[in-house]
């Protein structure tokens, strides 16, 4: 039994490494422009960012698969079976954090910039 947890958490520790690499990779691909955008997004009230992701959800001129992304976010975290459960230690939250990264800056990188900053202006 004990064996099984170990591979368990170390399948754990791989799959949230990959994920942060994930995260990392699409944040240090970004423009200096896009950086500057992304922080602007970040500096923004709570409210307001609901209120970005929800008319971002339903802006017609980005992909129906980017647009899905923050539903998708909400049902993932809502839901109670995680991919790593909560409670292990440390790892079982860090997941949910680092699917909501992930979720963010896949959102961000593919919703074409002119209309991101026509919906944070």
């Amino acid at each position: 039994m004990t064996t099984f947890w170990i591979v368990v958490a170390a399948g754990a520790a791989v799959l949230l490494v990959a994920l942060g690499v994930a995260v990392w990779w699409m944040w240090r691909h970004r423009d200096a422009a896009g950086r500057a955008l992304v922080e602007r997004i970040l500096r923004l009230p709570l409210r307001d960012k609901l209120r970005l992701a929800l008319a971002l959800m339903r802006e017609p001129r980005i992909p129906l698969l980017v647009r899905a992304v923050p539903p998708a976010l909400v049902l993932y975290l809502a839901m109670p079976l995680d991919v790593i459960p909560d409670f292990i230690p440390v790892i079982g939250h860090l997941d949910d954090a680092l699917v909501l990264l992930l979720g963010v800056a896949v959102l961000l990188r593919f919703t074409p910039r002119a209309v991101l900053e026509e919906h944070v202006a």
